[in-house]
């Protein structure tokens, strides 16, 4: 349950990014979108020690299901709300 709530937040933190970047940058600028990503990356990261508890302690398997709820949630977003 704690593993689902955190995936949540990640996916949530990951739709914000995605809906700021498709209405803040060019809709061509498809490659910009990596530095937008960078920084959910690095509170990832850094508060990886707390979120692998909620995953059985396992490392590993809280960075892959936080990182693919962002970067999923951010491309739907984005792909969602840029303009045409």
């Amino acid at each position: 349950m704690n593993s689902g709530l955190a995936t949540l937040i990640a996916a949530a933190c990951g739709a914000i990014g995605g809906g700021i970047a498709a209405l803040m940058l060019p809709p061509d600028k498809f490659a910009w979108t990596g530095f937008v990503l960078l920084p959910l990356f690095v509170l990832l990261e850094g508060c990886l020690e707390q979120f692998r508890m909620l995953f059985g302690g396992d490392r590993n398997i809280a960075r892959v299901t936080l990182a693919s709820a962002t970067v999923a949630a951010f491309y739907v977003a984005w792909f969602a709300l840029r303009p045409v």
